[in-house]
């Protein structure tokens, strides 16, 4: 019984195949659009703005994501120091500081999270920020180029309405 199941499975997969490449060839070619009309192509402007809005959005992850490693970096640390580690007698030097294994433990991975998330809070935190002031930066040029004052266009050397 077992095999006609799944000899049936596959009979079906296989008969289905074709409808669903068929559909993917709609779907890629446009759909619904008509054939007459030409697909509406972007400027240089617009893809760019468009690809700068795509890394800007990577970006934000980037940070949000280290961010979130930091945090878990600071919850393993933070009880290690408090709970698991002490000073051995009245120094003051980091190298006489003893820890229990669980705090060794706690801050062998904490301190890697709590390293890396910092480095990539900051690295994709500048990304984030120089995307975002290229986008402002293009928005305000494509603003000016599009204004209806008349200016004087020096690339053409004309007025421009």
């Amino acid at each position: 019984m077992r095999r006609s199941t799944t000899g049936i499975l596959i009979l079906l997969c296989a008969s289905l195949a074709p409808l669903g490449g068929a559909i993917a060839q709609e779907d890629a070619s446009g759909g619904s659009a008509s054939p007459a009309e030409p697909p509406a192509r972007l400027s240089y402007d617009e893809y760019r703005r468009n690809e700068l809005e795509f890394l800007a959005k990577r970006s934000r992850i980037a940070l949000f994501s280290t961010s979130a490693a930091a945090a878990v970096g600071v919850a393993l640390v933070t009880p290690a120091f408090v709970n698991e580690c002490v000073r051995v007698a009245s120094s003051s030097s980091f190298d006489d500081i003893r820890c229990s294994s669980t705090g060794k433990a706690l801050l062998g991975v904490g301190v890697p999270f709590l390293a890396a998330g910092v480095v990539g809070i900051i690295i994709s935190g500048t990304m984030f920020g120089v995307r975002k002031g290229k986008i402002r930066n293009l928005e305000n040029r494509i603003a000016y180029e599009k204004s209806s004052a008349v200016r004087w266009d020096p690339s053409r050397s004309v007025f421009v309405f």
